[in-house]
């Protein structure tokens, strides 16, 4: 809770100053945005100890393989990466490159994502 409270305070108090600078600076609100999302993402990551305790104590319980869960992870990862950078391309006005940003995003998670579908094609294959 605390540290979402201070990641909403970040990103109010940098949205005033980057609508501030556009009227005298314009070309500073960008790298203003591109600190303040990473010091969203950096205050976030101290969180996700917790959450790779809880991933592993799933992977004891369930006798999974780490071959299940980290593709899941991994493509959680990129998504927000994708996203972030694709948000921040499109306040510097480039559309175009959000998308391409995106594109990049979704066959980054796909490529991590191949063993999984390796395996499940493995047990189709079982299974017929």
């Amino acid at each position: 809770m605390e540290v979402l409270i201070r990641i909403a305070a970040a990103g109010l108090l940098g949205s005033v100053t980057a609508l501030l600078l556009k009227r005298r600076a314009p070309e500073l609100s960008v790298p203003l945005s591109a600190a303040v999302c990473a010091f969203g993402i950096f205050a976030a990551a101290g969180l996700l100890g917790d959450v790779l305790d809880l991933l592993r104590e799933a992977m004891a319980l369930s006798g999974l393989s780490e071959l299940y869960f980290l593709p899941v992870l991994k493509c959680v990862a990129l998504g927000l990466v994708s996203k972030t950078a694709a948000d921040l391309c499109r306040d510097a006005g480039q559309s175009a490159m959000a998308g391409a940003v995106e594109l990049g995003g979704a066959v980054a998670a796909l490529f991590v994502a191949l063993p999984l579908l390796r395996s499940l094609l493995d047990l189709l294959r079982a299974l017929l």
